[in-house]
């Protein structure tokens, strides 16, 4: 282990410094849509220019450029024209890529960022924010979430064949989404499996009207379709072939997740199964520092003020054994794990 001293301490809190700036750089370039009009220019633009194609004020376009330089994330050639780094314009500019993260950095920027700061008071009473979904933070959630999605959609359509998930969507299964927020998930299957039928549920309204709304424009109402109800709501009795939930676990509130996932194991048929995609979190402390539990540590601190409460992988499986579930299996994408389980 590397010796600490008073110099590595003092750089550590100066790149915890320099992440909270980039994060608004970075949501203040997509609001403005620089990252898009300098990925459009691949040879650069010079300030002038880029200003003028977006007709936002020259000096400050000018500060932004060069703060993006100093942070890395624009090049600069002999002329003074700016562009995307590398592999930046996957990630910062095109946001129909599975790999875009500005979704994420306005979430942290706009909505995470608001909750921190009233976060003091709710310390001290250990009470929770009480009004959490407006239309603003689901467009939010919903824009942050949307290239996880795509990847989990593209996961899925290219599981072998054999997959028994993948077989039953395949050949036409019924799926229920709980926790559907803006409809990504079941509209992204559905485009992928064209056979099967998806019904989502969520108890933010503003999410459900969000996602009725893409799939009317979709063309998908035959085969898709959304309810404002939250899992322990649910009264489906042996409907479908797969209950999912995307990131959705970790955020049903401890008074009633039991409920949900009785409610997840009723509406499935026998031998249907439950599919659950959600960040990992430790249950001992050593782990705390594995950066592939940090994502979902990371979740659970600004998510503290709104009731969340994480469970390791070890509670899941219990609490999912407990209802009823059997063959309970794990395997882990990036920060998350994909759980499987059988009625």
């Amino acid at each position: 282990m590397t010796e600490i001293s008073r110099e590595s301490q003092v750089a550590k809190l100066d790149g915890f410094d320099r992440g909270f700036i980039a994060t608004h750089l970075i949501s203040i370039g997509a609001r403005l849509g620089l990252f898009r009009t300098l990925n459009e220019a691949k040879e650069g633009l010079a300030v002038q220019d880029l200003s003028l194609k977006l007709e936002l004020h020259e000096p400050y376009v000018d500060l932004w450029c060069k703060a993006a330089y100093a942070l890395e994330i624009l090049d600069c050639d002999d002329d003074v024209r700016f562009r995307l780094q590398p592999w930046l314009d996957e990630i910062l500019a095109d946001e129909s890529h599975f790999r875009n993260m500005v979704g994420g950095f306005k979430l942290k920027a706009d909505v995470v960022g608001e909750f921190l700061r009233t976060a003091p008071d709710y310390y001290r009473t250990g009470e929770v924010v009480s009004e959490v979904y407006t239309p603003e933070v689901t467009a939010a959630v919903g824009e942050a979430t949307k290239g996880a999605h795509l990847a989990i959609g593209f996961y899925l359509a290219t599981l072998p064949e054999d997959t028994p998930i993948k077989q039953r969507l395949a050949e036409g299964a019924r799926l229920l989404d709980i926790g559907c927020g803006a409809g990504n998930f079941v509209i992204q299957l559905a485009q992928t499996f064209v056979n099967s039928r998806f019904v989502g549920v969520d108890p933010d309204s503003h999410g459900v009207e969000a996602a009725r709304s893409m799939i009317s424009q979709l063309g998908l109402a035959e085969r898709v379709s959304v309810e404002n109800l939250g899992g322990e709501e649910v009264r489906y009795e042996a409907e479908f072939d797969v209950v999912s939930m995307f990131l959705v676990f970790h955020e049903i509130l401890p008074d009633v997740r039991v409920s949900v996932v009785e409610n997840a194991y009723r509406s499935l048929r026998q031998d249907g199964q439950l599919l659950v995609f959600d960040f990992r979190y430790p249950d001992k402390l050593e782990d705390f520092r594995d950066p592939g539990f940090q994502a979902g540590i990371m979740d659970q601190f600004f998510e503290t003020c709104l009731g969340v409460v994480h469970l390791s992988a070890r509670e899941q499986d219990r609490l999912l054994a407990t209802v009823g579930f059997r063959n309970i299996l794990r395997t882990s994408l990036g920060p998350m794990d994909i759980v499987t389980a059988t009625k």
